[in-house]
């Protein structure tokens, strides 16, 4: 629906190259819907179109985006590799799907340490245990993967259907060249949790994660723990920092439980030494690395800017 959309607007090479995009919600009448947003029948989705004058055009703008989805990807923790796939029913040329390596996946992948070559093994020749056909020195891997994104070199075909032309630049008719991008916005969530996910729960990247800060109070309602757990909120609050508050009359253990189920990137204990000393404690849930901090430290390890430069690389 977009090539129509985009005719519209493009008269002459002069407006081109241009891209369109959207985030929303689409739907598939999947067979085989399983694992939650993993593979479900409705799912959330950022794709985009491009349309430029010549096939060269359309491989610079290619790398552009790949690059880009490769940055957006490595900031949700994941690293994430260009694999050439089937074009499917979209377009009978090589497509390429960003895919990233793990046992929930659904997809057979074979890649090369050495270099950026990665295949689907249903489109591929090449096989776990030869050398790289692309660099000639490494050798290649097998692995299991799930999708991501893709990127398909639509040519010519959906211009062609919708009779959209331009005037190049002698003044003739001529079919742009069309590209389709899709970044897995939902199915990035449930790989994110495959992937990153250990024996205790959950394990959340600060850029994604729906909490910067788990705040574990460890006093009873009315005591003097629970008066600083509450100052403290309140401050990280002002401090614009999003905190999940856990101050239920429950016992240690199990809210240190509750927490690393959650996945939180950071939790701050009040207990004892924070009603006396103003000492508290900060869990990095990723590495388990403990911190004794005073409030003004804490505050500051815990601003949006802080929180986002430690996460998953």
């Amino acid at each position: 629906i977009v090539t129509p959309i985009a005719r519209e607007y493009v008269e002459s090479y002069k407006d081109l190259p241009v891209a369109l995009y959207q985030v929303g919600q689409k739907f598939r009448n999947e067979l085989r819907a399983k694992s939650g947003v993993m593979r479900g029948r409705e799912f959330g989705m950022k794709d985009m179109y491009s349309f430029h004058e010549t096939q060269e055009d359309f491989d610079r703008f290619y790398e552009v985006v790949k690059a880009a989805y490769l940055r957006a990807y490595g900031r949700c923790g994941l690293i994430a590799k260009a694999t050439e796939a089937s074009g499917g029913s979209f377009s009978e040329k090589i497509s390429y799907e960003f895919m990233v390596l793990t046992d929930a996946g659904e997809d057979d992948i074979v890649y090369c340490e050495r270099c950026d070559f990665c295949a689907n093994v249903e489109v591929s020749a090449a096989r776990e245990g030869g050398t790289c056909g692309a660099c000639n020195e490494g050798i290649l891997k097998k692995g299991r993967a799930s999708e991501v994104g893709n990127v398909f070199d639509l040519g010519t075909r959906y211009p062609k259907a919708f009779n959209f032309t331009y005037k190049n630049k002698e003044g003739n008719n001529q079919f742009p060249i069309m590209g389709c991008y899709g970044f897995g916005t939902s199915r990035l969530v449930g790989v994110i949790v495959e992937k990153l996910a250990d024996d205790k729960g959950l394990v959340w990247p600060a850029t994604v994660a729906p909490f910067t800060a788990h705040l574990v109070s460890l006093g009873k309602q009315g005591d003097e723990i629970a008066a600083v757990a509450e100052e403290l909120y309140k401050a990280l609050g002002a401090a614009g920092v999003d905190v999940l508050y856990d101050d239920r009359d429950m016992s240690a253990g199990q809210k240190f439980a509750e927490s690393d189920l959650i996945g939180i990137p950071h939790r701050i204990v009040v207990g004892k030494n924070a009603a006396q000393t103003g000492e508290f404690e900060l869990v990095d849930r990723s590495s388990g690395e403990v911190k004794k901090l005073s409030r003004t430290d804490l505050l500051a390890s815990c601003k949006p800017e802080a929180a986002s430069s430690s996460s998953h690389a």
